[in-house]
């Protein structure tokens, strides 16, 4: 028995064993790629042509036979229209956010426990100060001359 120097798999050893050695065709020895991945394409009959299925996009094209030959045009969508209004509503968004952003924010009402703003209250007292005299006014303009009130 003749031993190898290097080891040798078996499927080489069996060949060595059992005679010569044919070489097989690149195809017939590993699986081709496009038996291995499922076709970009997909082909649907119709009438008067086929329908054919991009199946990396999704997008659907109507092939039929021309005055010039065969040609594939694609079939409106609607997720076409869909999504060209949600990229203009996407911009307009955008282009509000960009203006709101120079317009003035609210102001921020204080932490709890922080004193009020004295401007603040000045003003809010001022505003019923000027409530309080023109109520007395009009409370004035109704009454008698003689103190009496009417109604």
């Amino acid at each position: 028995m003749i031993r190898p120097a290097a080891p040798v798999g078996t499927l080489a050893l069996s060949a060595l064993l059992a005679g010569p050695v044919v070489a097989l065709p690149a195809a017939a020895q590993a699986p081709a790629a496009a038996e291995t991945t499922a076709p970009r394409f997909s082909f649907a009959p119709v009438d008067g042509g086929a329908l054919k299925l991009d199946r990396e996009t999704g997008r659907v094209s109507l092939c039929a036979k021309g005055p010039r030959g065969f040609a594939c045009e694609a079939v409106p969508d609607s997720r076409d229209a869909y999504e060209a209004e949600i990229a203009r509503l996407q911009a307009e968004l955008d282009a509000l956010r960009s203006a709101g952003a120079a317009q003035p924010r609210p102001p921020v009402p204080p932490a709890p426990g922080t004193p009020p703003d004295m401007s603040d209250l000045d003003r809010a007292f001022s505003y019923m100060e000027h409530f309080y005299r023109r109520l007395r006014s009009m409370i004035e303009e109704y009454r008698a001359p003689n103190g009496q009130e009417r109604l």
